[in-house]
């Protein structure tokens, strides 16, 4: 069998075309990707407008549902301020309940580590001599 013997120079030549080859896919990928993640990225970005959008306009359709529920208590009973008691009375209901419960949840006593505190009186137990 004859030994096939490789001049450094066409060995150096195809690590360069190697090279460049190599370079030239990178930056074909690189081109690739950056043109996918525009397009997502657009995509994501009036997704999110679009959301926005909608909890705007869903937020200005319920106060002006308020409004008008006021209106016409208001048209009813004869007087703006009593209508808009009855009509704010659930939402303060509302809030007055969620504010107990966030009060309860934040007491002192709910923020003390007994875990830990458990753990440390089993420890020191633990260590003491009979």
């Amino acid at each position: 069998m004859a030994r096939q013997v490789r001049e450094p120079g066409s060995m150096l030549a195809l690590m360069l075309a190697a090279l460049r080859e190599a370079g030239t896919l990178a930056a074909r990928t690189i081109a690739l990707a950056r043109v996918e993640i525009d397009g997502n990225l657009r995509a994501l970005v009036g997704l999110v407008a679009a959301c926005v959008t909608i909890m705007v306009l869903v937020i200005c359709a319920f106060f002006v549902f308020l409004d008008a529920a006021v209106k016409l208590l208001a048209a009813l009973i004869g007087s703006e301020a009593v209508a808009a008691l009855i009509v704010a009375s659930p939402f303060l209901a509302i809030a007055l309940v969620l504010g107990v419960i966030g009060a309860r949840r934040m007491a002192l006593k709910n923020l003390e580590p007994w875990r830990s505190l458990r753990q440390a009186k089993l420890a020191a137990e633990g260590h003491q001599a009979p």
